[in-house]
C-alpha cells in the first residue's frame, strides 16, 4: 500500500489504523509502502508504537522519474499554469491535458511498481506468506499483489477498495478502468469494500455477492487522548474539515437556516462560527456569500491532522457532508467515524437525488445529531433549523452543547473491532504480507 503514516492523507489513516490493531493480534506483518518524500504532507504522530513489530519496506521513486517527469510537473504546478481537466469552452485542450495527466499518473505508478518489485525480490527472496492484502486508491497496489500471487509468495489475496476505480464509464478510459477493477475482483480471493451502498459497483460476472465483504472506515478510540475540550463560552462553533469536491458537497442549507433564524430575531449570527479546514475555501465562502454570512466563516486552510484534532476539541458541533444519487450511492466519508469518536453533535448534510443514504443511517443509528437529506427537504430542513436554534440557545444559556450520542452504537465502528473482521479473513498462519 502506498498510503501509510506518516503520510497525512485521509487514505493513509484507515490503512495505518487497521495494521496497528492487526499487529496487536500478533499477526506477523511485512509492509511495503512508499518512502517519505519532501513533497508529502506528513504527521509523525500518526505512526503507531507497533511499528517496531512491523517489518517495513519503504520504496522511493527512481531518480529518473523524480528528475524528469516529477520535476516537470512541479514546475508547471508552481508556475500556476496547471490546466483544469474539464472545460466546456476548450474541449480539445481539456482532452489533451487529460491524456497528459493520465500518462503522467501511469508513468508514476509504473515507476514505483518496478522499484517495489525490485525491493521485494531483494528483501523477501525465498519467503512465503499466508495472505497478501492490497488496497486502492492506487491500482498499482493490486498489481503488486497479483505479482506476489503469480510468484507463489502467498496463499491468499484480499483486495481492498476504499473507493471504486470508476464512477461512470462514459468514456473509453473509464470503461478500461472498470474492466481492470473487475479483473482484480475475479483474481482476488476476497474483495473488501467500505460501504454496503457501493456493493452494486463491484458485482460482475465471476464475482458472487459472498466474495464481497464490507469493512467500513472507523475510528481509533486511543485518538481520544489527543483531544482537549476547550470550548469558547459565548460563541457557537461548528467545524468542518475535508474536501467539497468543487461544490458537489455543499452546506448552503445550513447558511440558509442561520439566515432565516437571524431574520426572525432568534439568533445573533455574530455569535455563530462555521469553521473550515481544507483546500477549497473559495467554495465554502461562496456558500456563505449567498446569504451574506461570510463574517460567520473562518478559514483554517489545509492543516495537519494534529491541528484538526485541536479544532475539534474547541468546537461545539462538528459537520459532515456527502452526496447520494441514483448513480452514486453508498458514499460514506471516513471523517464521520472520527467525529463519532469526538462525541460531539454531528450536523450531517447529504446532497443528491436519492433518499436513505448510508451516511445518514449511521449517524441516526448512533443518535449523533441531525441529518438533512436533500430529497427529504420538506421534513429534514425544519428539523435542521430547529436543531440549530436549540443548540444556539443551549450554548448561550449554559456555555456548552451537550451530546446525545449512543456510545454503544458507535463501538462497532472502532478500528479495534474492524481489525477483527479483517483478521477473520486472513488465513491463520505465521505471517501476512501487506
Amino acid at each position: 500500500m502506498n498510503l501509510f503514516a506518516p503520510h497525512n492523507n485521509s487514505g493513509a489513516i484507515p490503512n495505518t489504523k487497521l495494521i496497528k490493531y492487526l499487529a496487536r493480534r500478533d499477526v506477523r506483518i511485512t509492509l511495503v509502502t512508499k518512502a517519505v518524500s519532501a513533497d508529502m504532507v506528513i504527521d509523525e504522530a500518526l505512526l503507531p508504537e507497533e511499528m517496531d513489530r512491523i517489518r517495513t519496506i519503504r520504496v522511493d521513486h527512481s531518480s529518473l522519474y523524480t528528475q524528469t517527469l516529477e520535476a516537470s510537473r512541479n514546475r508547471i504546478t508552481d508556475n500556476g499554469v496547471k490546466l483544469k481537466m474539464k472545460s466546456e469552452t476548450r474541449p480539445f485542450r481539456a482532452k489533451v491535458v487529460n491524456i497528459l495527466k493520465n500518462t503522467y499518473l501511469w508513468s508514476r505508478d509504473r515507476d514505483w511498481y518496478l522499484r517495489a518489485i525490485a525491493a521485494m525480490e531483494r528483501e523477501l527472496s525465498g519467503e512465503h506468506f499466508d495472505c497478501v492484502y492490497s488496497t486502492f486508491p492506487n491500482e498499482v497496489n493490486h498489481d503488486l499483489a497479483r505479482y506476489v500471487m503469480r510468484k507463489g509468495m502467498a496463499d491468499r489475496w484480499i483486495a481492498d477498495f476504499r473507493d471504486p476505480m470508476f464512477y461512470r464509464y462514459h468514456d473509453a478510459h473509464n470503461l478500461r478502468r472498470l474492466k481492470r477493477q473487475h479483473r482484480i475482483e475475479r483474481d482476488a480471493d476476497v474483495v473488501t469494500i467500505v460501504s454496503e451502498g457501493a456493493r452494486s459497483k463491484f458485482l460482475c460476472d465471476g464475482v458472487t455477492p459472498d466474495k464481497i465483504v464490507c469493512i467500513p472506515n472507523g475510528y481509533d478510540p486511543e485518538d481520544a487522548a489527543e483531544i482537549r475540550n476547550t470550548v469558547t463560552p459565548d460563541v457557537l462553533r461548528i467545524f468542518y474539515a475535508g474536501t467539497l469536491y468543487a461544490g458537489r458537497r455543499d452546506f448552503i442549507v445550513v447558511f440558509r437556516a442561520i439566515s432565516e433564524l437571524a431574520q426572525e430575531g432568534l439568533v445573533d449570527p455574530s455569535r455563530i462560527r462555521f469553521e473550515y479546514a481544507g483546500n477549497e475555501w473559495p467554495v465554502m465562502r461562496s456558500f456563505a456569500e449567498r446569504y451574506d454570512l461570510t463574517d460567520c466563516c473562518v478559514n483554517h486552510g489545509f492543516i495537519p491532522r494534529s491541528r484538526v484534532l485541536e479544532l475539534l476539541g474547541e468546537a461545539d458541533c462538528t459537520a459532515v457532508c456527502t452526496h447520494n444519487t441514483k448513480t452514486d450511492q453508498g458514499v460514506v466519508t471516513g471523517k464521520v467515524f472520527e467525529l463519532l469518536l469526538i462525541g460531539k453533535p454531528i450536523l450531517t448534510v447529504v446532497n443528491g437525488d436519492e433518499p436513505a443514504s448510508e451516511l445518514g443511517a449511521i449517524v441516526r443509528s448512533c443518535n449523533a445529531g441531525p441529518v438533512y437529506e436533500q430529497p427529504d427537504h420538506d421534513t429534514d430542513y425544519p428539523a435542521l433549523k430547529q436543531w440549530l436554534l436549540e443548540v444556539y440557545q443551549e450554548k448561550m444559556t449554559t456555555g456548552k452543547v451537550r451530546s446525545t450520542l449512543d456510545e454503544a452504537g458507535r463501538e462497532e465502528y472502532s478500528y479495534e473491532a474492524l481489525s477483527g473482521k479483517l483478521f477473520e479473513l486472513i488465513a491463520q498462519g505465521s505471517g501476512v504480507a501487506l
